[in-house]
């Protein structure tokens, strides 16, 4: 009987990934770039947290802001960062279910010259395969809405355990989610992730909206120091 082998090619891929952000993200530090990855699922509220946070970003000093927008098809998250003035680049995945590091850098040449104090790429929504790719980024966060429910902590652990912050989106529903358990959320999100920060915020009614910039604004000068 021939003697069979699975060999695992995974950590090489992901090896090759990993250098190519590690370059990608010096060159960020070394323009006073910020980079913030935005991970989610589908209607968790990503482009209308960026919104909001832009918004607050901007209120202190007119911050250069500057957003890459990943989606599996379709250019309407970047058409709405336009509208409102955001400098937005569209990265198509063409239905891959993840943002590798040669996506990232050719959405970020598409913006030519321009440089930014903070740079967010809005990730695909996907609570599974994003937690595994290095995208460059200084900083990832990661939002949970209300309306999802708490237990997406017991059943997509990887994404809790590797993201920098947990924004709670949507916290205006939680008088009509009572079974949305916060408590439970944070201890469970804490064992995964010791230390990891939680928000909860609604960025249409703009709760906690102000403390989440704030940690950002933090982050930023901490990693450019």
């Amino acid at each position: 009987m021939e003697e069979t082998r699975i060999l695992k090619i995974k950590q090489e891929i992901l090896a090759g990934n990993s250098r190519e952000a590690d370059t990608f993200r010096a060159a960020r530090w070394a323009e006073g770039t910020f980079m913030m990855d935005v991970m989610g699922s589908p209607g968790a509220g990503k482009t209308t947290l960026l919104l909001g946070l832009i918004e607050k970003l901007r209120s202190e000093g007119g911050a250069e802001v500057g957003v890459i927008e990943a989606d599996l098809a379709s250019d309407v998250d970047a058409l709405k960062m336009k509208a409102a003035g955001v400098a937005s680049v569209e990265l198509n995945t063409k239905n891959v279910c993840h943002v590798e590091m040669g996506m990232v850098e050719k959405a970020h040449a598409a913006f030519g010259s321009r440089r930014f104090e903070y740079l967010f790429l809005e990730n695909i929504g996907n609570l599974v395969c994003p937690a595994e790719f290095d995208t460059g980024c200084h900083c990832r966060i990661m939002l949970l809405s209300v309306p999802e429910g708490y237990d997406k902590v017991y059943k997509y652990p990887p994404m809790f355990a590797v993201v920098d912050a947990l924004v709670v989106t949507k916290c205006d529903y939680l008088p009509m989610n009572p079974d949305f358990d916060m408590e439970a959320l944070r201890k469970a999100a804490g064992v995964l992730n010791p230390g990891l920060k939680v928000f909860e915020v609604s960025a249409r009614s703009g709760e906690g909206m102000d403390g989440l910039a704030a940690w950002v604004r933090g982050r930023r000068v901490a990693t450019l120091a």
